[in-house]
């Protein structure tokens, strides 16, 4: 086309959008009048009625339609926008013109005015020009979008789903991208049209010119997904990958049609989330006090926002990391819309003193303790400070609790716990069997209030500061290695919102018997695949035997002290099913308070002693399944 042309077509359509609605309507209106009557006087012109139009009737046709179109609710329909159901409403209001039209031509003029088929001619007339033109001006819009510009993106998009066309759609109107082609393996599809965009194969790719590749991440699995990668980068190595937001979350208002965004490590799982049960939400926490530990901490800090959600009478918030907390307090300020009222405590939860002003000061009705030293390794390297801080923090909590009548408390364990090859894993299993001593001790205590005393064990959250994602990023940004223990290692995985708004369901669900509730994260991933998914996804390509000019290379460590191939969930491999279907429960074996209130207190004395050799042993017999070399 002519670019004078078409400059001057794409500055007359810029015009016309650009206009205030009531004067685009008076555009439409004068458009849709000249056709209904080009649509009045070929009916007359088909059916020879003859040139010798009756002018009574011609203007009193006129004057009728104008009033209909300005008044009938003709134009809120956006014509850029418009769809065959559209069209459809339209054709409807055509219809209903011309039946009023005709019963008002009899009444005035009787019944020989104009024959019926007249009337049906018009009908059909009236409709197909208006619609015809509406289609027009529609396309005509996306074509002046859609011509190729050197300053947008050009993009494909892999699938022909709903998703995949809903979005092309949209970016056909906006004209924000050029789109070069739909992707897709399935070879009835292979060169097909959709919208006027060409469907191809992963194996025609070579010949296409883009940078950005969008795709919908609920419609591939996960292995899926990485092999699709793997071919693409190697075609197309600094492919930019962006996700497609899902039907659901469009119509649920929470993102627009075209918000496009990097495709984030959640999306890593490949899994839907079960939204949350709305009864197991604000039970408990409504109205109460609320108390997290280790709330400056990953999991800890969703936790405080999703509980200060629920509309506590008041949030504490405990953390022994001056920045961190700093940080989380602003956090929470920043999320406070029901102004309820937060405070922050700075201090160490195994220092005992400093947890006792904490309850006297508050009295917190429900407990989460999340506080608790993470990270496998560095914790084999500092044996004493990973026993005194987890061991003595969950005692401290849990007498403290019991002291004060908590109503509930919730500690937060991990899969490290079950058949622990750690000492982070000894210390947290440890802390279970606490939590559950306390748990027998309320519920044979007599003249005593029964409480709540229960725990939430799951696997990785990503994006924790103790999950391997952040290291792998770091070690991405640096320019690798990626390191790896084992080829084969797994690990369960979650985001870090889905688990905490588990964990106060789950609390909901705690009825005193020390019960141990469960996550279903779905299926173990293998370490490896997560290592080259995030390397892809920061468009880099992996370096290896069969592509040696790789970006990033990946390197097996070896498995580090305390670290296991597999993690597991259940100790005895039994758990029953709650109302939720992604929390189980599981009851399993617990010490005598007393006796296991001995062996602690002996673990103390050594403990502060330094004397690591005796405090292993103290372990060791706590803990007998511990395997330790």
């Amino acid at each position: 086309m002519n670019s004078f042309l078409f400059l001057k077509i794409t500055y007359l359509l810029r015009y016309l959008l650009n206009l205030k609605i009531k004067y685009r309507k008076i555009y439409f209106i004068f458009s849709d009048l000249l056709l209904l009557t080009f649509s009045y006087v070929s009916s007359l012109w088909l059916l020879d009625l003859g040139y010798n139009i009756k002018y009574k009737y011609f203007l009193f046709f006129l004057f009728f339609t104008s009033l209909y179109l300005v008044f009938g609710n003709y134009y809120k329909n956006l014509t850029r926008y418009s769809s065959s159901f559209g069209f459809y409403k339209l054709a409807i209001k055509n219809t209903l013109l011309i039946i009023s039209i005709q019963i008002v031509f009899k009444l005035f003029f009787g019944f020989y005015s104009y024959p019926f088929k007249f009337w049906l001619l018009l009908c059909f007339l009236s409709s197909s020009f208006t619609i015809a033109f509406r289609v027009f001006i529609r396309d005509l819009i996306t074509f002046f979008n859609i011509s190729p510009r050197n300053n947008v993106s050009k993009i494909a998009i892999y699938g022909t789903g709903q998703s995949e066309v809903l979005i092309s759609q949209q970016i056909l109107l906006t004209g924000t991208h050029n789109i070069v082609a739909f992707i897709d393996d399935n070879p009835d599809l292979e060169n097909r049209d959709i919208n006027g965009i060409k469907v191809k194969s992963l194996k025609q790719i070579s010949n296409l010119d883009f940078d950005q590749l969008l795709v919908s991440t609920l419609s591939i699995n996960s292995n899926q997904w990485l092999n699709i990668l793997k071919q693409i980068k190697i075609i197309k190595p600094r492919i930019r990958v962006l996700k497609i937001p899902s039907i659901n979350s469009i119509e649920d208002g929470i993102e627009k049609i075209d918000s496009l965004k990097p495709i984030s490590l959640d999306d890593l799982l490949f899994r839907e989330i079960v939204p949350p049960k709305e009864n197991l939400l604000g039970p408990g926490i409504k109205d109460r006090v609320a108390l997290v530990t280790g709330a400056a901490g990953s999991i800890g800090k969703e936790l405080s926002l999703q509980i200060l959600s629920l509309k506590p009478s008041k949030l504490i918030v405990v953390d022994f990391s001056e920045p961190n907390l700093f940080e989380l307090k602003n956090l929470l300020i920043k999320n406070n819309f029901h102004n309820q009222k937060i405070y922050c405590e700075l201090g160490n939860t195994a220092d005992d003193k400093f947890m006792q002003n904490v309850f006297i000061k508050h009295n917190p009705d429900i407990l989460f303790h999340a506080s608790a030293y993470k990270h496998v390794t560095l914790l084999e390297e500092n044996q004493i400070e990973a026993v005194k801080n987890n061991i003595k923090s969950t005692l401290n909590i849990c007498k403290l609790a019991y002291k004060f009548n908590t109503k509930k408390i919730i500690l937060i364990s991990s899969d490290k716990a079950v058949r622990p090859t750690s000492l982070m894993g000894v210390t947290k299993r440890i802390s279970e069997l606490i939590v559950s001593s306390f748990a027998e001790k309320s519920k044979t205590t007599k003249n005593k209030e029964k409480l709540v005393f229960s725990m939430v064990r799951f696997g990785n959250v990503l994006g924790s500061s103790g999950s391997v994602v952040p290291i792998f990023q770091k070690q991405i940004e640096d320019g690798g290695p990626v390191t790896v223990t084992d080829p084969s290692v797994t690990r369960y995985f979650m985001t870090i919102s889905e688990a905490a708004s588990l964990v106060i369901q789950s609390s909901v669900l705690a009825k005193g018997e020390g019960e141990v509730f469960l996550l279903d994260m779905g299926k173990p991933m293998q370490i490896k695949k997560l290592a080259e998914q995030m390397i892809l996804l920061n468009g880099l390509k992996i370096k290896n035997e069969e592509n040696p000019d790789g970006d990033i290379e990946i390197v097996y460590r070896g498995l580090g002290s305390g670290e296991k191939l597999h993690e597991e969930l259940l100790i005895d491999g039994k758990s029953e099913k709650t109302s939720h279907p992604l929390i189980f429960k599981a009851i399993e074996k617990s010490l005598d308070f007393n006796d296991l209130k001995e062996k602690l207190d002996n673990l103390y004395i050594h403990l502060n002693k330094n004397e690591i050799k005796k405090t292993i042993e103290i372990l060791r017999e706590i803990i007998p399944e511990w395997l330790r070399e």
